[in-house]
C-alpha cells in the first residue's frame, strides 16, 4: 500500500499540536529541574544561555541527577548480566531449552554492554525523572558483532499511539538534519527540489536544515509469506516536510521503540507523571525562600539608610570614613543618620527551606541514592539501613513499571535482532514451530536480575530464612519433617539473590549427575564395607565355612 505522504504530515503536525500543552508543562520543569535540557519550546543557541540564573536553591537539580543515576545503576547496571531469558512456559521443564534460553541472554547481554545502550538509557532515564516520559530506539545494524544500536529521542520532538494495554505501538519522531546529514544517513535515499538543491550548493549543504518526519507504525495491509522489507509488520519510513516527499520506506519485524513512563496518571494522559511534576510546587517555595534569604544578609551586610533632610555632606560608607549631619542632629530623635528595615529571622528562614528540601528529596527516593556521608550523624547504621529499605519497597511499583517497559524491547526486539544475526546457538529442534512455511522461535519470557531486582528477592528469601529458622526448632524434636522441603531449591535461590551466576551456580543437569555419582560412589563404599566386615567375620571360622561365606560375600 503506497504511503500518503500528505495524510501522515497531517497526522503528524495534529499530534504535534496536540502535545503542545504538555510542551509548555515540561519546559517549566525542566527551566528548574534540567537547566541544560530546557528547550522543548524554545530555541538552542550557538553560545550558553544564562539557564541557571533564576535557579537559587538546587536541591531539585540534584534530585533529579541522584534518582537518574540511581534508576541507571540499580535497574540496567553498566558490565553486568541484568537480564535472563527463560523459556516459554510449555518448556520450562526441558532443561535442554532452559539451557539454550540462558545461553542467549548471556550474548545477549555481552552485546548490549558493548553497545551504546548504557549512554542512551542514562538520557532516557534522565527524562523519566524530570518530565516522566523517556524513549529509546533500537535500530538493527545488519553487523553480527555489533548487531543494534540505540538511539534517545528527546521529549517533545516526538508524539506515539498505544495499544489497549497502554504499551506504544507507533511513533511519530521530528528531527532536523542538513543536505550533507540526509546524504550520509540514506545513500539511496530519494531526495526532493530543495534538499537537492541544497546538496549542490556547497553554502547551503553543512548548514541549510530541513524538518524530517521518521514514522514507525503497524502494517495494516501484508502478505506474510513475503518476507521483503515492504512487508514486515511494522512499516517504517522518512518524510522530508519542506519537500513533502518521500526519502526512504523500510520496514521492521519488531516495534523498535520503547516509550517508559515513571508512572502514570488516572487523567487519561498517556504521557507519563514524574517526581519533578509532583514536587514542583515545594521547588517554587524553595527558590523563593533562598531569594529573600539572599536578600535578607544583603541587608544585614550593606544596610538600608534612612538620612534626614539637609545633611551637610554625603553618606560614606567606607570603613573609617565620616558622614557629616547638620549641627545637633544625632542628639534630635530620628535625627542624623541610621540603619532602617534591616530586621529579619534568618534561622526560621533556613529551617523552613530546610523542610522544603526535604519534601523534594522524599518525592525522588533519597534514601535509595543519597550517600551515607550526607546522613544523619545521630542515626545509627539500623535506622539507615530501615530507611533505605522502606525507600526501596516504596519503588517497587516505579520498578514494575519500568520492567513492564522494558520487557517488549529485550524479549522480542533485542531476541529477533540477534537470532536474525545468527548470533545464537543452533536451538534445539523441540522448539522450531512451522508457520506458512516459516519455522519460527518463540520469544522468550524475561527475568530480571537487576541490583534493585535482587534486593526485592532478597527479602523473599528473608521470609523463608525466618521460617527455616522455626523449622529448625521444630527439627530438633522431631527430625523427619526436615525431609518434607527440598533445601538445595532454597539454598540456590538464595544464591540468585545474592547475584551469583554461571560458573558459580551450577546448571541442575551438573548438579543432578554429580547427586548420581556422589550416591553411586557411596553404594561402592557400602559394599566394600560390608566385604571387608564378610571377610574378618570368616576369618574366625573353619576354612570350609570361610569358603561359603566368601562365596556369598559381595565383591571388592
Amino acid at each position: 500500500m503506497a504511503i500518503n505522504i500528505e495524510e501522515e504530515i497531517r497526522v503528524c503536525k495534529q499530534q504535534e499540536g496536540e502535545r503542545s500543552p504538555m510542551d509548555s508543562w515540561w519546559q517549566s520543569i525542566n527551566d528548574m529541574c534540567v537547566p541544560r535540557n530546557a528547550y522543548i519550546t524554545r530555541q538552542s543557541t550557538p553560545t550558553p544561555a544564562n539557564e541557571y540564573d533564576q535557579i537559587h536553591d538546587t536541591t531539585v537539580i540534584e534530585s533529579v541527577e541522584g534518582l537518574s543515576n540511581m534508576m541507571t545503576a540499580q535497574l540496567t547496571p553498566a558490565g553486568q548480566h541484568w537480564m535472563l531469558w527463560l523459556p516459554p512456559f510449555e518448556f520450562e521443564d526441558d532443561d535442554e531449552v532452559v539451557e539454550w534460553y540462558a545461553k542467549c541472554s548471556h550474548r545477549a547481554m555481552r552485546l548490549v554492554n558493548q553497545s551504546n545502550f548504557a549512554v542512551t538509557v542514562s538520557d532516557m532515564n534522565l527524562e523519566r525523572a524530570s518530565v516522566g516520559t523517556g524513549t529509546l530506539l533500537c535500530y538493527e545494524t545488519g553487523n553480527q558483532y555489533a548487531p543494534f544500536r540505540f538511539k534517545h529521542a528527546p521529549v517533545g520532538t516526538y508524539t506515539f499511539d498505544e495499544d489497549l494495554d497502554g504499551r506504544a505501538d507507533a511513533i511519530r519522531r521530528k528531527f532536523s538534519a542538513t543536505a550533507a546529514q540526509l546524504v550520509k544517513e540514506f545513500p539511496d535515499g530519494s531526495f526532493g527540489q530543495k534538499v537537492n538543491a541544497a546538496i549542490a550548493d556547497s553554502n547551503k549543504k553543512h548548514s541549510l536544515k530541513f524538518t524530517i518526519w521518521h514514522v514507525v507504525k503497524p502494517r495494516t495491509e501484508r502478505d506474510p509469506s513475503f518476507s521483503d522489507r515492504k512487508s514486515m509488520p511494522y512499516a517504517e519510513f522518512y518524510i522530508c516536510e519542506d519537500d513533502q516527499n518521500l526519502i526512504e520506506e523500510t520496514g521492521q519485524w519488531e516495534f523498535n521503540a520503547m516509550v517508559s513512563r515513571f508512572q502514570t496518571g488516572a487523567d487519561d494522559s498517556q504521557w507519563g507523571v514524574s517526581p519533578a511534576r509532583k514536587a514542583m510546587p515545594a521547588v517554587a517555595q524553595a527558590n523563593y525562600l533562598q531569594i529573600q534569604l539572599d536578600i535578607l544578609l544583603d541587608t544585614q551586610i550593606n544596610p538600608r539608610i534612612l538620612a534626614e533632610a539637609g545633611m551637610v555632606g554625603e553618606i560614606d560608607m567606607r570603613p573609617g570614613h565620616k558622614t557629616l549631619t547638620r549641627a545637633g542632629a544625632l542628639a534630635t530623635q530620628g535625627g542624623g543618620v541610621r540603619e532602617w528595615l534591616t530586621g529579619g529571622n534568618y534561622p526560621m528562614g533556613k529551617d523552613r527551606i530546610a523542610d522544603k528540601q526535604n519534601q523534594i528529596r522524599k518525592l525522588f527516593y533519597h534514601g535509595m541514592w543519597a550517600d551515607l556521608a550526607r546522613v544523619e550523624k545521630e542515626m545509627t547504621a539500623e535506622e539507615v539501613r530501615a530507611i533505605r529499605e522502606q525507600s526501596e519497597m516504596l519503588f517497587v511499583g516505579v520498578n514494575a513499571r519500568f520492567e513492564a517497559d522494558m520487557n517488549p524491547l529485550l524479549s522480542t526486539r533485542v531476541f529477533g535482532i540477534c537470532l536474525r544475526a545468527g548470533i545464537f546457538p543452533e536451538p534445539p529442534r523441540q522448539l522450531l514451530k512451522e508457520s506458512n512455511g516459516i519455522y519460527n522461535i518463540p520469544d522468550p519470557q524475561t527475568s530480571y536480575q537487576s541490583n534493585l531486582s535482587r534486593v526485592l528477592m532478597k527479602k523473599a528469601v528473608e521470609n523463608s530464612d525466618q521460617f527455616l529458622r522455626r523449622l529448625a526448632e521444630i527439627a530438633a524434636v522431631q527430625p523427619g519433617v526436615v525431609d518434607e522441603f527440598d533445601l538445595a531449591v532454597h539454598a540456590r535461590e538464595l544464591g540468585r539473590a545474592f547475584g551469583f551466576k554461571a560458573p558459580f551456580l551450577r546448571p541442575a543437569q551438573d548438579v543432578a549427575e554429580a547427586l548420581a555419582k556422589k550416591v553411586a560412589m557411596q553404594a561402592r563404599a557400602q559394599e566394600q564395607q560390608e566385604a571387608l566386615a564378610t571377610a574378618d567375620a570368616a576369618a574366625k571360622f573353619s576354612p570350609g565355612v570361610q569358603d561359603k561365606m566368601m562365596e556369598a560375600a559381595p565383591q571388592l
